[in-house]
């Protein structure tokens, strides 16, 4: 009988001190989803793309590169993200979200995809492009200068992907006052972003 009672104290003992313990926070993603479009799918009249799937995503930092490959909706997502910052390059095939590709510095650079231009009316508003028809890829004025030549030529798309934190104290602001057993807590730095690949 006693051993009976030992047995049920021990088993409750456990349960409450089950009950008790702290469970860690929820695990922070910093995720970054890369949606992929493809410019050679774009209908003049929906003026739409279609997603890319199976299109492979390179994450390029200084000291490393990451890839992913997109799934069945088009988007490439990546995890565990470190904050720096990166270049973002897609392709598939003979698609990428750069044309005119050189080498610069052992880099390999070109001119950044961004849409499609989609009337002649966009053409005339946009970066002179000797190159540009109604229908095809867009390309960056990286510098600003209005018109799309090797200058413009870059790694990627670039990204400075930056941690959040959470407003503990709900003052608007990020600082000492929201520190949390001496630390700033990190809220899901979830980033999106849409990259257009084609010729």
């Amino acid at each position: 009988m006693k051993k009976n009672i030992y047995l049920i104290l021990l088993c409750l003992l456990s349960f409450v001190s089950c009950g008790k313990t702290n469970e860690p926070d929820a695990t922070v993603k910093n995720e970054l989803k890369i949606k992929v479009y493809s410019t050679a799918t774009w209908n003049s009249t929906t003026n739409k793309l279609d997603t890319v799937v199976g299109a492979t995503v390179n994450l390029i930092s200084d000291s490393a590169t990451v890839s992913a490959v997109t799934d069945n909706n088009g988007f490439a997502t990546f995890s565990g993200v470190k904050e720096k910052k990166y270049y973002l390059v897609a392709s598939k095939g003979d698609l990428s979200n750069l044309t005119n590709k050189t080498t610069l510095n052992n880099k390999i650079v070109g001119n950044l995809i961004i849409g499609v231009y989609s009337s002649q009316a966009d053409i005339a508003s946009s970066a002179a492009n000797s190159n540009a028809v109604v229908g095809g890829s867009k390309l960056a004025d990286v510098n600003g200068d209005g018109i799309i030549n090797a200058n413009d030529k870059v790694q990627g798309n670039y990204l400075k992907f930056e941690f959040q934190y959470k407003d503990i104290n709900a003052d608007g602001v990020i600082d000492v006052k929201d520190l949390l057993n001496g630390s700033l807590v990190q809220i899901d730095n979830q980033v999106a972003k849409t990259i257009f690949i084609g010729k």
